[in-house]
């Protein structure tokens, strides 16, 4: 992946010493960076025949569906709107079926909305993921979502010129939001959050040799556990859910707001840790 533009220091405590570069970030994508449309496939797919689901709420979708394995929400609908009674289902093996036909059809829904670009773009997370680039912070993407990538490679310039208002000089007229990333971690079975940000953590140091210290951004507490379970300096991204959870998790920081942080913050941060450590 590119590097996009040239490295520019910044005011104040530099990440970049004698032994050269100490600290990388590495990013959870869905969720912190961008919003995929996990919520409206499973409506619009819901809401087709033969499932005939009239009404699938935000509350019930945060309740019952998010942040859970997709078969789990998935059976969640199935089972509580009555899906399966109304389809005469009985036995397992007959709902299993079902099951996964519904949750096949959700899925080619939701890929069908993100080449349609209908995501959302955090604004606070692309501002602090373009300084950090822009500041020269090794960065990785990792996901454990199929999707990551996807939605990466169709935020062009224009869009981040758009949404954002600047792209900081580091992405080109060709590039996308997938190549401000010096390492791609995304959607790879390697069997959960932990294996996945220390494959990126490793992948980051094999370009990177001197690198010391990791920060992770996540918005899930399984993520925040994860990243505290290998070492590493962790940003609890508060978007839904509990920020107390964040925090029992293990944040070091917890923010529903990104903008509120500097690069030059962060890493002070986790220099201060690694004295006292």
């Amino acid at each position: 992946m590119s590097m996009g533009g040239a490295a520019t220091p910044f005011p104040g405590k530099h990440w970049f010493w004698g032994d050269g570069m100490r600290t990388g970030f590495i990013w959870d994508i869905d969720g912190v960076v961008l919003d995929s449309p996990h919520e409206m496939a499973w409506r619009e797919t819901a809401r087709k025949p033969p499932w005939n689901v009239k009404s699938l709420s935000t509350e019930f979708y945060f309740r019952y569906v998010a942040s859970k394995p997709r078969l789990e929400g998935a059976d969640n609908i199935l089972r509580l709107k009555g899906v399966y009674e109304r389809l005469g289902a009985k036995t397992e093996e007959e709902k299993r079926r079902i099951l996964i036909r519904f949750s096949t059809e959700k899925n080619e829904m939701i890929r069908e909305l993100i080449r349609r670009g209908e995501f959302r773009l955090f604004r606070d997370a692309v501002l602090l993921l373009l300084r950090a680039k822009r500041s020269g912070v090794p960065q990785a993407s990792a996901s454990a979502s199929k999707n990551a990538k996807d939605m990466l490679v169709r935020v062009d310039r224009g869009r981040i010129l758009r949404e954002i208002g600047d792209d900081l000089g580091v992405v080109s007229e060709h590039q996308t939001l997938y190549d401000v990333f010096d390492v791609d971690a995304c959607g790879l079975d390697l069997g959960g959050k932990e294996e996945i940000q220390r494959y990126a953590a490793e992948k980051l140091r094999e370009k990177f040799p001197s690198l010391k210290c990791f920060v992770v951004f996540e918005d899930s507490p399984s993520g925040v556990e994860a990243a505290k379970s290998l070492g590493f300096f962790v940003v609890g991204v508060y978007r839904i859910g509990s920020v107390e959870e964040l925090r029992k998790a293990g944040a070091d920081i917890v923010t529903g707001d990104l903008e509120q942080l500097s690069v030059t913050s962060i890493i002070s941060e986790v220099e201060k840790q690694r004295v006292h450590a």
